[in-house]
């Protein structure tokens, strides 16, 4: 399953259609369809975003594997976000590193 099937399944599975979806993280309609379509890869910053609507989490999304949650209860808010973002880039970034070398 391609990163774009991942992103339309978990879009489906909170019942939610492009046009809510593009509504909520205010992008266009075509482009949510261009990322379930495999035309476009949607940068860490919306990606985090479309992570959180549809409640997993961008490792699944990036490479259709679940991560083990540990739990992290004790970092400060503050700094979880910054968290989620580096982790988010870099998962990104690896996943088109790897899609450049298997094409």
């Amino acid at each position: 399953m391609s990163m774009g099937e991942r992103l339309r399944e978990a879009r489906n599975k909170i019942g939610y259609s492009q046009e809510e979806v593009a509504r909520r993280i205010d992008l266009d309609r075509t482009t949510i369809g261009k990322y379930e379509n495999d035309a476009c890869v949607p940068s860490s910053t919306t990606l985090a975003r479309l992570v959180e609507i549809y409640c997993t989490d961008a490792n699944y999304i990036l490479y259709g594997k679940e991560m083990k949650v540990m739990n992290i209860s004790r970092v400060p808010k503050n700094c979880m976000r910054d968290i989620y973002m580096l982790l988010s880039e870099y998962l990104i970034e690896d996943y088109a590193h790897n899609e450049n070398i298997h094409e």
